[in-house]
């Protein structure tokens, strides 16, 4: 993990389940700035946008944070459901993204992958982003980020990628799709638990932000042994 402020690294490990994401992702890019107020805080790290993270359980503590620093961003990662209101105060909402969260123990151990696995490189990126179903939320950059920097895995029929997954910018697993032809067939349950063992291996948690109307992933996730965890939102306000 790339080193944290003490004091911001204090707040993060006070609740390691509740801050999991903002922990992974300032493992992954750096902190450029903070604000504390008592036991909340904002922090900023850029990946594809500048994100503001927030961790508090004070709504009179975010609301004061958010009034001396809602200016530095429109951009807001992984907000509980009691936080949007707050940060509606100062601006109309462009869009957001609500997810689920699940997290897979660590001692839920996981299939052997059943059919051959390959990790994916940069040159799949636009071809991944074309067929992504969340095209409003990511970028080709972005992907071409996550491809460069974590693990991956695809499956190829007849030379073609037809099944793959890989991790967010905060080690949440996800873009874990399959082209519509080659549905059914068991790729993604293999794909995940390919990335599921490399996050093991390495002593990371395994956890990944669904949408509420994808029965599917969460079908898969929780024959694998996930449990719901929370409700999130990523969160982009109007310029």
């Amino acid at each position: 993990m790339k080193e944290l402020k003490s004091d911001i690294s204090v707040l993060l490990n006070n609740d390691v389940a509740k801050n999991i994401v903002s922990l992974g992702f300032f493992s992954n890019y750096p902190l450029l700035d903070y604000y504390i107020e008592n036991n909340s805080a904002l922090i900023f790290g850029k990946s594809d946008h500048l994100w503001a993270h927030i961790i508090s359980s004070s709504p009179a503590e975010l609301s004061n944070l958010l009034s001396r620093h809602h200016n530095i961003t429109e951009y807001y990662y992984s907000v509980e459901e009691w936080m949007i209101p707050l940060i509606e105060k100062f601006g109309e909402i462009d869009w957001i993204m609500t997810t689920n969260r699940y997290i897979l123990d660590d001692n839920i151990s996981t299939k052997k992958p059943e059919i051959k696995i390959i990790p994916i490189d940069r040159s799949y990126s636009l071809y991944i982003y074309e067929n992504s179903d969340y095209r409003k939320y990511t970028s080709l950059d972005y992907i071409n980020d996550r491809l460069a920097n974590d693990i991956s895995a695809g499956i190829k029929l007849h030379k073609k990628l037809v099944a793959w997954g890989f991790t967010h910018d905060d080690g949440a697993l996800g873009f874990l799709h399959v082209l519509k032809s080659h549905r059914n067939k068991g790729f993604a349950e293999n794909i995940l638990n390919f990335l599921i063992s490399k996050k093991q291996k390495a002593g990371k948690p395994a956890y990944v932000n669904i949408v509420s109307e994808n029965t599917h992933a969460i079908k898969l996730v929780e024959k694998i042994g996930f449990r719901f965890d929370r409700r999130v939102s990523w969160i982009k306000l109007m310029n």
